[in-house]
């Protein structure tokens, strides 16, 4: 189990997210305003194929920019970014070794252009 609560940076803002949910495999973390929230995952429990995934997704809430209509006039936007491994689950063989070699080399891949290419839809 993380800190509780979490301390992220946003923007040069220091942001404290306490936690305010937590169940199987699942912790939520949020500030007082709900705008930011941090989910972390770790299925360990039950994998088919032997390989566990554990995650972490940082979400930031902002208000529809555009004009509401009848059926939804205060849909809450979603902007978020995620970081998962993914490893064998009985052997963990090499992931420590391996993970952040991958981190890096996918890091150094998505620059700035990678990224506005992902946003636009281009994949």
């Amino acid at each position: 189990m993380f800190t509780d609560p979490f301390a992220v940076t946003y923007n040069g803002a220091s942001l404290s997210l306490p936690r305010t949910e937590t169940w199987r495999g699942y912790n939520v973390y949020k500030t007082a305003n709900s705008e930011f929230s941090l989910i972390t995952a770790n299925n360990l429990r039950a994998p088919k194929d032997g390989t566990a995934t554990a995650s972490i997704r940082l979400v930031r809430t902002i208000p529809d920019p555009t004009p509401g209509d009848a059926f939804d006039a205060y849909r809450a936007i979603k902007n978020g970014f995620s970081l998962s491994y993914s490893f064998d689950v009985l052997t963990r063989a090499e992931a420590s070794v391996d993970l952040p070699r991958l981190r890096s080399a996918l890091l150094a891949l998505v620059d700035t252009t990678f990224q506005g290419r992902m946003i636009s839809g281009e994949l």
